[in-house]
């Protein structure tokens, strides 16, 4: 959209009603705000899967001039779904949030008035206080502390925290590759590798109680596999 300073994507896959939670006051919030906004929902599916999802913000969008859906036949997981919602954004500034209600939509405005005040080309939550299950936890210090072994990425802790706040400048320098739930940590890497600011924004993260969690131990897995891709292709 042209002229517009900030755009918010939200993922909202298999969110169902419960995306009301998310985009209903984040959409009151971005209005106060006084910023040329735009707010693009991301219900992508998969033809084989039901998810009233896309009916729901259709419905939302339709007398809302500043909204937007994105809604494709899936061709992969959370980070093809990001990616198809980066392209179709416009702004300036672009902020990513989950639809499940896990970050505060306070955190989407917070994000984007701390890059502004701080001048960074990325930002990112880091998530001090989490209410995800032991086994969530868990996981995210192996796969935080593993990062920091392979990438040397000290300084920076939480590389899958959300929100995932990029300038347009910075999006477009990072040309993202990952379909799956690697692009967290593939925008903090690739924003390393080419010299880019990156910032923390302290956050709080709550339980889902609208879904289970899709982070299942095949993730693990997939995590392993792309983190290995990724350190082969550095020292090439």
């Amino acid at each position: 959209m042209s002229g517009t300073e900030l755009s918010v994507i939200v993922l909202c896959y298999q969110a169902g009603e419960g995306i009301h939670h998310v985009m209903d006051p984040l959409y009151e919030q971005l209005e106060a705000a006084e910023i040329a906004y735009e707010l693009v929902l991301v219900a992508n599916q998969w033809p084989d899967r039901p998810d009233p999802t896309g009916q729901v913000v259709e419905e939302f969008a339709m007398h809302r001039d500043t909204v937007r859906t994105v809604m494709e036949e899936k061709q992969g997981a959370m980070g093809w779904d990001m990616r198809s919602g980066l392209a179709a954004a416009g702004g300036d500034f672009m902020v990513v949030m989950d639809g499940d209600s896990q970050n505060p939509v306070d955190d989407v405005l917070r994000t984007y008035r701390r890059m502004k005040e701080t001048g960074v080309d990325v930002m990112k939550g880091r998530r001090i206080a989490r209410f995800d299950g032991p086994y969530r936890r868990a996981l995210s210090i192996v796969y935080n502390l593993a990062f920091i072994v392979l990438f040397r990425t000290r300084g920076l802790w939480d590389v899958n925290g959300k929100p995932k706040g990029l300038t347009r400048a910075a999006y477009e320098a990072l040309e993202l590759e990952s379909d799956d739930w690697f692009i967290d940590a593939e925008i903090v890497l690739f924003a390393r590798r080419r010299g880019l600011a990156v910032g923390e924004l302290p956050v709080v993260f709550h339980r889902n109680d609208e879904r289970a969690s899709f982070v299942r131990p095949a993730a693990i897995l997939e995590f392993l596999r792309n983190m290995a891709r990724q350190r082969f292709r550095s020292r090439s």
